[in-house]
């Protein structure tokens, strides 16, 4: 038997069959009522009371409170579509309902939720076979950005680098690839969408261009594509024309320096690697931003370096000025500190989601710009010359601000109380109708018990039968000719007066006239304040990049940051560098700093050893960052620094898996690896830590080798290498452009010293056993492993074990040597017959015909 449904109902199931991915908030009087399947996942997620209703599922929340209830759902990766009442409900028949906005984890601006110095992204991306237009918008500031890549690598490098929080992919998707690429992410919800047979016109349309060839996309049909995608679900989420969306930006690979997955992870430049957090990152130590739009873009520079000289020494100069006028400096910070953020102020206000909060924010923000560009005036660095000449002032809209709005007004709109007494005429003078009406009513209540002599009599009001006259049974007989009934109680009765009447209608009008006449007035504002919206937009765009130029030369003077100077080519020279992150965490002045050179004629590569603890890790990303904080424009934790342009930073450091791929430790390292040889030239930069270590020791060494003289004779590129493999310190002793480093130890009769400090020369001892020891093994292990140390050593190993050490290699497989003759081992050094013979031969004494007939012998024996 169907069950029969109610007028309400059907329109409930009306709208939710429009918005079926979408649990929708049923908006019934104060509540907002979910039903079905939404009610039981609703109630599961929030953690309310789920009830029934004629057998059907339900719960509820409070319309007042729903932002915390929308936090909570979006937060698990549900879609809230909200259905208010767009009809007076004093009306007959039945209340008309429609959704006003779709909530979804990329499009909240809920305060909960939103990081206020990081971006919200959603990312629209239509896929062509392994070709990829992305299209990428935070729309709680209105930037817009577009994009095309190629392979599942540089798609994978754009989602880590701009982490967005939800994905739309074309609903006739097929690529499993690209969904169980998507999938890996698990902080990053996928829904399906409709692509658009009309993108190029919907963009065009919004826009108000006659083409794309402004934005310079007409040769970019995947990213106008994705573009067309995103646009349309933000309008259909919104209910708006999305006002404050005014640009949008193509940006390419060769725009700023490529920072791949594996190198964004390993320097830790926005969050920590284990505990995902700022704190222990370079952002953590970089930010000093005193706005909220400051910190999003610098966080945005971060993971795009810049690869354009005369864009990077702007930067420098202007961080430079700042640096060497610290007064200067202080003082635009302490202006810069009372700017609120602009852009989601904006964004709020074009959605039609501000309030009169959000237009005092922009009043006290935009108060401090001739503030800002007074002090500016005074600027020697041309950059921030410019961006004083970019800052426009709004004298006009201020001035109407300050005149309109209290300096403490109320959030809710519709409850009145936020505009200023003498802003408009008619306000006021209802305002005042409001007071005195209010006044009389309870001026009236003492004139009637002195004239009646009824002490009890009172002078109430409902929103049912509005002001009347209360009287209790008993005194009945004293109620005045002039008083008419209005209603019966048990023990009273009520009546109205004419007076009592004509005031009533005074009081309640005048008030609802002055609530609704607010209203209107802040709509006029609203609208007034969108005329200015492009000169705000670039006023916030301006602040938020003083905001990082101020920070950075913060941050330089706190931390002893010097200037470096940037290059187009030549060799990297860092004296006495540091890590800013380890630094921060030591005690002042216990940081060991070193030198570095990368790029000269005999010192293009350098093979690091030492044990585990001594530092070498550390001054591998530490040279990494000084790189890339140059290139981002910032000063660097050194004495002085000498920075050609850098491609591209790689690095492949440390252990880590990822099992929801299907990968182990060791075919993540070569997967980064062969990254990086397919993709370095001699402008990168390489930071290579303990390569071939998760397989047997064999293989690992063989690979540490091949790669080393890849590195060496075809890439060119500079490269820090550390290793534990001893064997390497004779490759790199016959590599013409290769360096052996180590790191220095001293051994004391309690054990080891670390002294973290790189010396010229190889290592020949790991150390393994000492380390173990300060990481607290039991005793008996650390004598055990030293005894078996010592016969591995001395070659007291009987055949039991000798067969167990060597068990995993397969004579029979191929290796990248010739396993035949391979490599005798004496004395910690490796040989080999040919190596021998080449060493006896002196090229000074050879024809050219002596020498190809030695060449040859050479070739035939290896």
């Amino acid at each position: 038997m169907t069950k029969k449904l109610t007028p309400m109902m059907r329109q409930y199931y009306e709208i939710k069959g429009r918005y079926p991915d979408c649990i929708l908030f049923f908006r019934l009087g104060d509540f907002y009522e979910m039903f079905d399947d939404d009610a039981e996942k609703s109630a599961k997620i929030l953690g309310i009371t789920l009830t029934k209703r004629h057998e059907t599922p339900m719960c509820g929340i409070p319309h007042h409170s729903s932002e915390g209830y929308l936090a909570k759902l979006t937060a698990a990766g549900e879609k809230v579509a909200l259905c208010e009442q767009v009809s007076d409900p004093n009306l007959p028949g039945i209340v008309q309902r429609d959704v006003v906005r779709v909530v979804t984890p990329g499009t909240t601006f809920s305060e909960t939720l939103l990081d206020e110095k990081s971006s919200s992204y959603t990312m629209a991306i239509y896929p062509k076979r392994d070709y990829f237009g992305l299209a990428t918008m935070d729309v709680t500031t209105g930037s817009f950005f577009v994009t095309e890549v190629s392979g599942y690598a540089e798609l994978t490098m754009e989602l880590q680098r701009l982490q967005p929080r939800e994905i739309l992919i074309p609903d006739s998707n097929e690529d499993a690839h690209l969904m169980t690429l998507l999938n890996a992410f698990e902080d990053i919800y996928v829904y399906p969408y409709r692509a658009l047979s009309d993108a190029y016109q919907s963009l065009t349309s919004h826009f108000k261009v006659n083409s794309l060839e402004a934005f310079g996309l007409e040769k970019w049909p995947f990213a106008v594509q994705a573009a067309g995608m995103v646009l349309s679900y933000m309008q259909e989420t919104q209910k708006t024309e999305l006002t404050h969306v005014k640009a949008l930006s193509p940006y390419t690979g060769n725009d700023h320096m490529l920072l791949d997955e594996a190198t964004l992870r390993n320097l830790e430049l926005t969050q920590t690697i284990r505990e995902g957090q700022k704190k222990g990152s370079l952002l953590g130590v970089l930010d000093h931003t005193q706005t909220a739009m400051g910190g999003r873009l610098l966080k945005h520079w971060l993971v795009r370096p810049l690869t354009k000289l005369e864009s990077i020494q702007w930067r420098l100069d202007a961080v430079e000025n700042l640096v060497n006028h610290a007064m200067f400096g202080e003082t635009l910070r302490e202006q810069i500190s009372a700017v609120l953020d602009l852009e989601r102020v904006m964004s709020r206000v074009s959605l039609d989601r501000g309030n009169p909060r959000d237009l005092v924010a922009l009043r006290t923000s935009l108060e401090q710009i001739p503030n800002l560009k007074n002090t500016l005036g005074r600027a020697a660095a041309d950059r921030l010359s410019e961006l004083d000449e970019r800052l426009q002032e709004l004298p006009e809209l201020v001035e109407l601000l300050s005149q309109a709005i209290v300096d403490e007004p109320a959030l809710n709109l519709k409850e009145g109380g936020f505009m200023r007494d003498g802003f408009h005429p008619e306000l006021d003078e209802l305002r005042a109708l409001s007071r005195e009406g209010k006044g009389f009513i309870k001026n009236m209540q003492q004139r009637e018990i002195e004239r009646t002599g009824i002490n009890s009599l009172k002078v109430k009001y409902n929103r049912v039968f509005g002001y009347y006259i209360e009287i209790s049974k008993s005194n009945l007989a004293n109620v005045p000719e002039n008083y008419t009934r209005k209603q019966t109680l048990v023990n009273a009765e009520r009546f109205i007066t004419p007076e009592l009447k004509e005031y009533e209608e005074k009081v309640l009008s005048a008030d609802d006239k002055s609530k609704a006449l607010e209203y209107e007035l802040f709509k006029e504002l609203r609208a007034r304040v969108m005329e200015d919206l492009r000169v705000i937009q670039a006023n916030a765009e301006t602040i938020a990049e003083l905001d990082v130029l101020l920070s950075f030369a913060h941050a330089a003077a706190r931390n002893r940051y010097r200037k470096p100077k940037i290059s187009d080519r030549g060799p990297l020279h860092i004296d006495a560098g540091r890590h800013p992150v380890v630094e921060t965490m030591n005690p002042a002045g216990d940081f060991v700093p070193n030198d570095i050179t990368l790029g000269t004629d005999d010192q293009n590569i350098i093979l690091l050893t030492g044990p585990n603890m001594s530092g070498k890790s550390t001054l591998l990303r530490q040279t990494a960052l000084i790189t890339l904080m140059a290139q981002v424009g910032s000063f660097v934790p050194a004495t002085a620094a000498q920075v050609p342009l850098t491609d591209r930073i790689f690095t492949r450091v440390g252990a880590s898996d990822n099992l929801v791929r299907g990968q182990s430790t060791f075919m993540v390292e070569m997967e980064e690896t062969a990254n990086i040889l397919n993709n370095a030239t001699d402008r990168s930069l390489i930071i290579l830590d303990e390569i071939g270590r998760g397989t047997s020791t064999y293989d690992g060494v063989s690979l540490a080798w091949a790669i080393l003289e890849h590195l060496h004779n075809v890439i060119g590129a500079k490269t820090l290498f550390a290793t534990h493999y001893h064997e390497l310190i004779a490759v790199a002793e016959r590599l013409p452009r290769a360096q052996n480093f180590c790191v220095a130890v001293t051994e004391e009769k309690d054990g080891v010293v670390f002294l973290h400090k790189i010396l010229k020369g190889g290592i020949n001892k790991s150390y393994g056993i000492e380390v173990a020891k300060l990481a607290g093994l039991p005793n008996a292990v650390i004598t055990q492993a030293e005894h078996i140390l010592h016969d591995l050593e001395e070659g007291i190993v009987d055949a039991g074990i000798k067969a167990e050490l060597t068990k995993g290699i397969n004579p029979d497989q191929a290796g990248l040597f010739d396993t035949t003759a391979l490599i005798e081992r004496e004395h910690g050094k490796v040989t080999h017959p040919a190596l021998e013979r080449l060493k006896e031969i002196d090229p000074n004494r050879l024809t050219p015909l002596e020498a190809l007939e030695a060449l040859d012998k050479l070739k035939r024996e290896v």
